[in-house]
């Protein structure tokens, strides 16, 4: 079933377009998780990542690609991406 989906992200290109906008508009990492965590419990959440990867990147992506996104970069499991595990995420692609 992989791979035949319209709905595969292509995670690295995602996070090249992600550090460019991050660069691009000068914000931190923290800048980008208090923008996004809206009810500032810490943490992002799927709806939260989704309105604030359209308002900081432009990326309107399905609920599907916020999945995969949350997986990717959720390294504790809990469905939620906290500060740490962002920094990690945009850290490791910053190289790439």
């Amino acid at each position: 079933m992989a791979g035949n989906s319209s709905d595969d992200l292509n995670l690295k290109t995602f996070m090249k377009n992600l550090v460019a906008a991050l660069e691009e508009k000068d914000l931190s990492i923290e800048d980008v998780f208090s923008q996004m965590d809206t009810d500032d419990d810490g943490q992002i959440n799927g709806p939260e990542l989704y309105k604030g990867l359209s308002k900081i990147a432009g990326e309107i992506l399905s609920p599907g690609q916020i999945s995969e996104i949350i997986n990717a970069f959720d390294t504790d499991g809990d469905n939620r991406i906290d500060l740490s595990e962002l920094r990690s995420a945009i850290e490791s692609h910053k190289s790439d």
